[in-house]
């Protein structure tokens, strides 16, 4: 992965992320952002899936950077 490819995915995971929040923010002034609502619920869900993404996405990038380093101190 290069560093360009990295700053599209978060680029791509902040943009959902801001849509994630857009629709909670509709949800909590119309009262409606609770756990008994499936949709608050589905946007929760959409939520920890953009953290996995993220930690995946850092952790791959990470050891790229560390295999890169280590493969040309060898």
């Amino acid at each position: 992965m290069t560093l360009d490819q990295y700053n599209e995915s978060v680029k791509a995971i902040l943009a959902d992320q801001q849509a994630i929040s857009s629709q909670t923010v509709t949800l909590a002034m119309a009262g409606a952002a609770n756990m008994s609502n499936p949709r608050f619920t589905e946007l929760m869900g959409r939520q920890m899936e953009l953290f996995q993404r993220m930690a995946k996405l850092n952790t791959d990038m990470l050891l790229g950077i560390v295999k890169s380093s280590g493969s040309g101190s060898t």
